[in-house]
């Protein structure tokens, strides 16, 4: 059970993020001479919007707070990669999963910030975004926590464009494979086919 909630995390990190060369050739790319430039203006947007100010909480937000800080509470030690798989959170999302991969505009939301900070980062080609949580401090992974706990993919896609977002700086100037937050964007290769076995012919 333990590696299959994994998977589906990884499928939100990973696949989900990921795109095939075909895809990337359709998306959106700039056309000025600085695509960086652009870039960081509209990840900085997204940051902005991802990151809602404590001191505007709704209700709802520091319940939903209250409950994840219990739960990590309850799990001393274990990393946030580890406390999806406790029984209060994977069945959340798993739900949250399903709703994510039935959307469309979020995806699409997830792709277009891995493909602008994969333009940063100068990697030609398609893009996919590689997340490691087992280095979260305790503010971080009550973040992480509160989006899946919501089940509502749009908050799961706000916390990864800010982490995406917060990593950008690290990734390109900074010249780091993978920042501090555990951010990496790396290339998306597909893997070929394997070859079918040539026929033997009868004795």
């Amino acid at each position: 059970m333990k590696t299959n909630t994994l998977l589906i995390m990884t499928a939100l990190a990973l696949a989900s993020c990921g795109k095939s060369p075909e895809a990337a050739k359709t998306s959106e790319t700039p056309v000025a001479p600085k695509p960086a430039a652009v870039s960081d203006s509209k990840i900085e947007s997204e940051i902005s919007s991802a990151l809602t100010p404590e001191t505007n909480a709704s209700p709802a937000d520091n319940a939903l707070k209250s409950e994840a800080d219990s739960i990590i509470a309850q799990y001393p030690g274990k990393t946030a990669t580890e406390l999806l798989n406790t029984p209060e959170v994977k069945d959340k999302l798993a739900v949250a999963m399903k709703k994510l991969g039935n959307d469309p505009v979020l995806l699409k939301r997830v792709n277009s910030t891995v493909d602008l900070a994969a333009q940063i980062k100068g990697l030609e080609g398609a893009a996919k975004l590689d997340l490691d949580m087992k280095g979260y401090d305790q503010a971080r992974t009550s973040r992480m926590l509160q989006s899946v706990l919501s089940e509502e993919p749009q908050r799961i896609v706000d916390f990864l464009v800010s982490e995406i977002g917060e990593a950008a700086p690290d990734l390109s100037y900074g010249g780091l494979e993978r920042a501090p937050n555990g951010v990496a964007i790396v290339p998306n290769t597909i893997p070929a086919p394997a070859a079918a076995a040539p026929p033997t012919d009868p004795e």
